[in-house]
């Protein structure tokens, strides 16, 4: 893949540099940015970065059994804790999209991980995937219960409305739209819009922003290679190269010029196997 500013795909760096047999679909329908597989050979913690997704996996066991969570955004750099020896089936979610069937709101799922089986409308989809080895069978079966839940009726509300609006506003601008700017199009005060989002996603417009923008770098990093790191800045709409490295360090626990060593060093774009069906 070749860095364009094209639909963002929210990544997991650390995943992919750090669990065995990495491999993911990227999809970009239904909300949803990719599918992905890996493997752990023992429990170990995983770095962890914000990317305002909502990712559901599956865990599958030595017998083939499985066990689904709903995890949520973290808001700074975090370690989580996988138990291995096993293999995880995943769903990544576009960034502020609430999937289908989830009973609970994503400021319910900020920086944490819960069962499916206490939140998700779905109840018979570990069912369905225990056993089963082909990642695109799993993707299959995912989809055609997924899509299922999809067709039930829709709630909606003007305060939903507003959330979708000013999510699809940010994701837009790659992180880049002023606060000002939500109100003029929204209508509605930065205060309210603030209080509503909150309310929703467990964080505010310009954090949202913020995610975005650092799921834009760590993309362009990964893909784009810049020679200085103050073009990357500019182009990213940081207000200059020493934001751009705060930002970063928070997010990713390493300097932007370290964690383009470490990709490098780790042959990620190599480790990024987009199987095409």
């Amino acid at each position: 893949m070749i860095w364009k500013p094209d639909k963002l795909r929210p990544t997991q760096p650390y995943y992919v540099l750090n669990t065995k047999n990495f491999v993911q679909e990227v999809y970009l329908k239904q909300g949803i940015s990719h599918f992905y597989n890996f493997e752990i050979d023992e429990t170990k913690h995983l770095h962890v970065v914000p990317d305002g997704c909502i990712d559901l996996y599956f865990e599958y066991d030595k017998k083939g059994c499985v066990k689904g969570y709903a995890c949520g955004t973290v808001l700074k750099f975090s370690n989580n804790l996988w138990q291995g020896k096993k293999e995880f089936f995943g769903i990544r979610f576009m960034p502020g999209f609430q999937p289908k069937g989830l009973n609970v709101s994503m400021k319910d799922l900020v920086s944490k991980k819960i069962p499916l089986e206490k939140i998700w409308n779905d109840k018979e989809i570990e069912k369905l995937l225990t056993g089963e080895k082909d990642f695109y069978q799993r993707i299959r079966i995912f989809l055609e219960n997924y899509t299922r839940l999809e067709n039930l009726k829709k709630e909606s509300s003007n305060k939903k409305d507003l959330v979708q609006f000013t999510k699809q506003l940010v994701y837009n601008s790659d992180g880049k739209v002023r606060i000002s700017e939500i109100q003029e199009k929204t209508g509605y005060t930065d205060r309210y819009v603030n209080k509503v989002f909150i309310e929703e996603m467990g964080f505010s417009p310009k954090i949202f922003c913020k995610i975005i923008q650092f799921q834009r770098a760590l993309e362009f990093l990964n893909y784009g290679a810049p020679d200085k790191m103050t073009d990357a800045a500019v182009f990213l709409g940081y207000y200059d190269q020493s934001q751009f490295i705060k930002d970063f360090k928070l997010y990713a626990g390493i300097t932007p010029k370290k964690y383009l060593q470490m990709i490098k060093e780790k042959n990620y774009v190599e480790r990024i196997h987009e199987n095409k069906k």
